[in-house]
């Protein structure tokens, strides 16, 4: 299908980043954190005018050859009928314990609950608000505008993607709607998009013997290994929900909700320890929200093993709420209206803790990881070939000019580990059996943050530019250019990526093959070189971990210099 034709200090920073090869340079270009501390749950954060009129130009002679993406879905309700049943179970037992403060906070606390379950059940669990279907329009109208040039000729094909997730499709028909393009249907690709699952998200499996199996058997087995009892991540997890901030916290902020004697028997016994049933009880049915349709709605339905079993569990599932109302402003009306950041004013030191406590399992899961492992991420290598995949079928004279790609955080946090995308360049230690904050993961010496990483609505863009004609520098064609967009802004390839030229963002195909996957590149990174090629200049890699010289001592070091030259087991079973 055609286009539309009717859709229509950096140099300073970029030499002192070059001296740092597999330091965290980037994440002194990570976004600022909106500070309301809604770790990936973080609304979209479109690009400000001064952001979108920082893009580079292309170099001179170069003209858009293509572009393609891949993207988070947009803001989304609750994932599942999970927390709310859960605190709905909890608060019965409070209410018949007399675990309140007062009768009022608990009927207050009952009314939120039932208020988010109804506005999910209206919307459907999992799927997109409103918020979400405007922040994709508005990603597509910008991509339109973007890349008018591209997209005015008419010969220009367009592809979309999707992991096969509702919400996923929803994004990309929102997407394609504000770039102008809403008849064309979304292609499913859950091998190159939902590569983290054997099990496809309609219900199908990935074909034995294929690749994609083989990758997502693998990771899934990795993963087991290490959140089972013995696992690094497991144990890691578990030092950092354990550590005294974690349960004071929690405690602080249930504080304004029940008693004492309440908090202090969550966990205590069977009767304060609850699951997504019907009665709360280990070997409970599953539950369906009031007024769900299970037969539409299977995901209104609980998964009877996710449980409460302690303050610091019950704490974070209230934080769960908190979280995902940020993304559900639209539907947070009468007659179904909520209100949990009550519970949280005055407690944004808490909220970020909790913030950090819920990073903690995309970090080790799907991220940066632990030191001297890629199977977090590795995994997203065929997504990765594929971005190259579609430059050399353009170059080679293919007619489509655009690919978007829409999925999920399971896909985006992957990638933006396998790329060394700003906070996304820093493991953990790999300690066995940690005993202090330096052996895992923490927010002091380490910039990865999931509202920075991964918030809904994700992005990763890259615009490819051209030249015709034959390169006197080589002697063949000109090779295409690429830059790059992270959730809009554009941003430097990793370092040990070479640019074009000092301080610009564009990068040579071959450079970024060579540096991205250690491909041969038989022609110099700089425009018009014709010197000999240095091939065995280092491509990025992650810093040796978070406990050596942290982030922010790093990141505050990079800020003189430009001077000078003028952040398992129970929070997982909690999860979205």
């Amino acid at each position: 299908m055609t286009l539309r034709s009717s859709l229509s200090c950096a140099a300073v920073v970029a030499a002192v980043m070059s001296l740092a090869v597999a330091a965290p340079s980037q994440a002194a270009e990570a976004p600022a954190d909106p500070g309301d501390f809604y770790s990936s749950k973080q609304p979209y954060v479109p690009p400000t005018d001064a952001d979108i009129a920082a893009y580079q130009q292309a170099p001179a002679g170069y003209a858009p050859l293509a572009t393609e993406t891949v993207a988070r879905h947009g803001s989304r309700g609750l994932s599942g009928y999970k927390y709310d049943l859960l605190l709905h179970r909890l608060a019965e037992t409070a209410q018949a314990e007399g675990g309140f403060l007062t009768p009022e906070i608990g009927t207050e606390f009952l009314t939120n609950l039932d208020a988010i379950t109804a506005a999910n059940v209206e919307n459907g669990y999992g799927m997109l608000t409103g918020q979400g279907e405007t922040q994709h329009q508005g990603i597509g109208e910008r991509a339109a505008a973007r890349n008018a040039a591209l997209f005015a000729d008419a010969g220009n094909r367009i592809v979309a993607e999707t992991s096969g997730e509702p919400r996923a499709t929803e994004s990309g028909e929102n997407f394609l709607l504000g770039l102008g393009d809403a008849g064309l249907a979304l292609e499913p690709r859950p091998d190159l998009l939902y590569f983290h699952k054997v099990e496809n998200p309609d219900g199908t499996e990935k074909a034995p013997g294929t690749p994609e199996r083989e990758g997502a058997e693998a990771y899934e087995a990795y993963i087991e290994a290490q959140t089972d009892d013995g696992g690094t991540i497991a144990a890691a997890t578990e030092f950092i929900e354990e550590r005294p901030e974690s349960v004071r916290v929690s405690e602080e902020l249930l504080s304004g909700i029940f008693t004492p004697a309440f908090i202090a028997a969550m966990g205590a016994d069977d009767a304060h320890t609850w699951y997504a049933t019907v009665d709360g009880t280990k070997d409970g049915a599953p539950a369906c929200a009031p007024g769900a349709d299970p037969a539409a709605d299977p995901d209104a339905c609980s998964d009877p093993k996710k449980s409460i079993k302690s303050a610091v569990d019950a704490a974070m599932t209230l934080y769960n709420l908190y979280i995902i109302a940020a993304d559900m402003e639209q539907e947070n009306v009468s007659p179904h209206e909520f209100d949990f950041a009550q519970y949280f004013d005055g407690r944004e030191a808490d909220a970020e803790w909790f913030a950090y406590l819920l990073d903690t399992e995309d970090f080790y899961e799907k991220g940066p990881s632990l030191a001297g492992h890629d199977e977090t991420y590795t995994v997203a290598q065929p997504l990765l070939d594929d971005f190259f995949r579609v430059i050399d079928d353009r170059a080679a004279g293919g007619d489509v000019a655009a690919t978007f790609r829409f999925a999920h955080a399971e896909t985006i946090v992957p990638f933006a580990a396998l790329l060394k995308l700003p906070g996304s360049t820093v493991p953990a230690p790999d300690v066995a059996a940690p005993a202090s904050v330096s052996d895992v993961f923490d927010y002091a010496s380490n910039p990865w943050r999931g509202a920075q990483v991964t918030p809904m609505a994700a992005n990763v863009q890259w615009d490819v530019v051209s030249r015709t004609g034959v390169d006197p520098a080589t002697g063949t064609s000109y090779t295409p250019l690429v830059r790059m967009l992270y959730n809009e802004r554009e941003i430097a390839f990793a370092d040990g990526c070479r640019p074009v030229a000092v301080g610009s963002h564009w990068v040579k195909v071959t450079e970024l093959k060579r540096c991205l996957t250690g491909a041969a590149m038989a022609e110099s990174p700089l425009i018009g070189d014709t010197a000999p090629v240095d091939d065995t200049v280092p491509g990025p890699e992650l810093a040796a971990t978070g406990g050596g010289a942290d982030a922010a001592t790093w990141v505050l070091g990079i800020l003189l210099l430009v001077v000078g030259a003028g952040a398992a087991s129970r929070r997982r079973a909690l999860r979205d």
